[in-house]
């Protein structure tokens, strides 16, 4: 793989003030000694390695990755934990800070999740795991046998409303693109009969903050009702990637032209060259570590930077990323989707020993009554056939957002660790400090302002067709999680947006 910076030589000085010099003019005229891509990859995640891959595999030459970053993956991003395990141990001692799961491997009636393929293309492991729970009350104690009947009955009756009123079955409220899951649960919870108890409603709470606010990175003000569901499911249980995420994007990367610290900062889609009386986009941007600039011309770009990093674009007080400007309505599609936040506490100990017997299932809640969501659902990745001795306690939407703003990483550890002091106080025991700890903090992190993309009220039902639809006759394309229509906000939905625009391409140079 050449990781090669961009130099700034691909145009000439002449062409480059040019390009500056005349913002204003509309359609500008490229030497005709710059070189032309077939194919600019804008951001080397998994949509873009994605895409890049399978336009050289198909037969494309001239295909170059611009990387903002100082590293390839984007928000799959597997480190290293200083830990020693076994030599036998199942995964070695290292852990995703962003992207995770495989959500869905197939089942009987779904072909295989295309993550789960390209593991086995690659010879790297998946390991399938359950989504057993088990919850524990705020005094540390395991939960009631009646709290436990009053959590699954909400988790039943409130889902059924929500599909019942976006498929306009609820007489008192019809679906309307302004409504939140919290309009709706407002609702549920008034026409509930007979009304709900106390315990019903705590139940309730812890429901919905687990299953809407940390599965769509946001609070329920922000979700849309209508759309919520909108999108698929692969089918069959999720998993881990057994060696990370980062061993699968080395794997798509292997010997592609990919340029770090490239950070793009316009695109040009109204240039023509004179003799082909064709048109290309160019690619201009800033070398990170040099301050160089560069520019790239493409008869086809592939834009992949997330929704938060395109959305701060957009949103500055004189955006200039594209050139010419968006049209109004695109930009207003774009800014009708939501970009969530989902934080991770990473609390790594050398063995499980203090736990396996206390907290034996992969998910575990210990509920909060006085900031509920806060600091109180852990996944533990010793009940996993991963067998690592790590617990990851999540915070997420507007709570994620307040810590990472207020809170520094000792003091967030110190947040995650009290309610498990909290296990450990009926037996009389001390919890022993971790041996490591991490702090994800993906809403600071500028290349993409946050973790992955919701559908938030408000916005329209062909919102994602108007949002991402190309630019200049399909030369300018989009690709990420938040651009396909079926699997947004995973890790699968991104790599097939990838392989989707990547396809475009091959099919229009080939029809050339």
């Amino acid at each position: 793989m050449r990781n090669e910076e961009v130099a700034g030589a691909e145009l000439a000085d002449g062409a480059s003030r040019h390009a500056d010099d005349s913002r204003g003019s509309g359609r500008r005229l490229m030497q005709s000694s710059t070189p032309i891509y077939d194919l600019v990859v804008i951001g080397s995640g998994m949509a873009g390695l994605a895409a890049a891959r399978y336009a050289v595999d198909n037969g494309l030459e001239n295909v170059v990755v611009v990387e903002g970053r100082e590293r390839i993956g984007g928000r799959t991003f597997t480190v290293p934990l200083n830990i020693s395990l076994p030599a036998d141990a199942p995964a070695p001692a290292a852990i995703d800070l962003g992207a995770a799961w495989i959500h869905g491997v197939g089942n009987a009636n779904t072909a295989p999740n295309p993550m789960v393929s390209l593991s086995t293309k690659a010879g790297l492991p998946v390991l399938k795991v359950t989504a057993r729970d088990e919850s524990f009350g705020p005094q540390g104690l395991p939960d009631s046998d009646a709290w436990d009947k009053a959590y699954t009955a909400m988790s039943e009756e409130f889902p059924d409303y929500l599909e019942r009123y976006a498929d306009g079955d609820v007489a008192s409220m019809r679906p309307n693109d302004r409504d939140s899951v919290n309009n709706v649960l407002g609702r549920f919870v008034a026409e509930r009969r007979p009304p709900l108890t106390q315990l019903q409603k705590d139940a309730l709470i812890q429901y919905v903050q687990t299953e809407f606010v940390l599965e769509y990175a946001d609070d329920l003000s922000q979700l849309s009702a209508r759309y919520i569901y909108e999108d698929r499911n692969w089918g069959g249980p999720d998993a881990l990637p057994g060696r990370g995420f980062s061993a699968l994007v080395r794997h798509l990367s292997a010997g592609l032209d990919i340029r770090l610290r490239s950070k793009v900062d316009v695109l040009d889609y109204s240039f023509t060259r004179p003799e082909a009386q064709r048109r290309y986009v160019l690619v201009s941007g800033t070398n990170t570590s040099t301050g160089r600039p560069f520019t790239l011309a493409a008869k086809y770009v592939i834009n992949t930077m997330p929704l938060g990093y395109l959305q701060a674009q957009l949103t500055k007080p004189a955006p200039n990323l594209f050139r010419p400007a968006l049209r109004p309505a695109q930009s207003a599609a774009i800014m009708s989707f939501g970009m969530g936040l989902l934080q991770k506490v990473i609390l790594v100990w050398p063995d499980a020993s203090w736990w396996e017997e206390l907290i034996t299932t992969p998910w575990v809640a210990i509920r909060n009554p006085a900031q509920p969501g806060a600091f109180s659902e852990y996944y533990n990745l010793a009940a996993t056939p991963a067998e690592l001795p790590v617990l990851i306690c999540f915070n997420g939407g507007s709570i994620a957002r307040n810590v990472e703003a207020s809170m520094n990483d000792s003091a967030i550890v110190s947040r995650a660790l009290a309610p498990l002091q909290r296990l450990l106080a009926p037996s009389g025991r001390r919890l022993p400090p971790p041996a490591q700890a991490l702090v994800t903090r993906w809403g600071a992190d500028p290349w993409t302002r946050g973790a992955y993309s919701f559908i938030k009220a408000g916005a329209r039902a062909n919102a994602r067709a108007a949002a991402f639809a190309p630019l200049a006759g399909g030369r300018l394309l989009f690709a990420g999680e938040h651009t396909h229509a079926d699997y947004p906000s995973t890790v699968h939905g991104a790599y097939l947006s990838g392989l989707g625009a990547a396809e475009a391409v091959v099919d229009a140079l080939a029809d050339r």
